[in-house]
């Protein structure tokens, strides 16, 4: 998730991007999709958080939110194409929940989103997402729902199980054995990696 600083912090800002965007990755963290999924939020047309290179990018209007598909960055670069204009905030994140359970049903595996839509038709996309073509809108919701519902931060679950977190040391098969090659210091209160340094190369 990438976001400007929105109408509180930028004379240019239409809409509330930075909250906007912390709602949108509280909804859709952890979520599992054939490949990585980018989301980005703008406040106006300057686009200072690329919204338009993302696989979910929004931008902020004077009337609500523009939601723009399908971008993607990297070797093979595809701007994001406008989904829906002038939405508010409930229609935006049920257009973006049907988009991204239609992706993941349907995408082939390891597909991003850009070449997922290009293969069905951005106009096909535009019927099963904001007009519900296939009748399968309410089912989509109620799929992200139950994701937003029943999401568990693994990260959070590894610190509070002694056996998970006891596999997270240098050797498994030698727990208590010290990795000689790292060593550790502290900066500013943290522990940090000691660089070994770049090895020279004999000419």
């Amino acid at each position: 998730m990438k976001s400007c600083v929105g109408s509180d912090w930028c004379r240019y800002g239409q809409q509330d991007s930075v909250q906007l965007a912390i709602d949108l990755e509280l909804r859709y963290r952890g979520l599992r999709a054939p490949h990585k999924i980018k989301l980005g939020v703008s406040g106006c047309a300057r686009e200072c958080a690329e919204a338009r290179g993302k696989d979910v990018g929004v931008i902020a209007t004077e009337k609500g939110w523009n939601l723009y598909v399908a971008g993607n960055g990297g070797m093979t670069p595809k701007h994001a194409q406008l989904l829906a204009s002038d939405l508010d905030k409930e229609t935006l994140i049920r257009y973006i929940d049907r988009f991204l359970i239609y992706y993941i049903r349907t995408a082939d595996r390891l597909q991003r989103t850009a070449p997922w839509v290009e293969s069905l038709g951005l106009d096909h996309v535009r019927e099963v997402v904001c007009e519900d073509s296939l009748g399968l809108a309410e089912e989509f919701e109620a799929a992200m729902q139950r994701h937003v519902a029943n999401y568990k931060c693994e990260w959070k679950g590894v610190l509070e199980d002694p056996d998970k977190l006891s596999r997270f040391v240098s050797f498994v098969n030698a727990p208590d054995a010290v990795d000689s090659t790292v060593t550790f210091t502290e900066r500013a209160g943290r522990k940090v990696p000691v660089s070994i340094g770049i090895p020279r190369v004999r000419s």
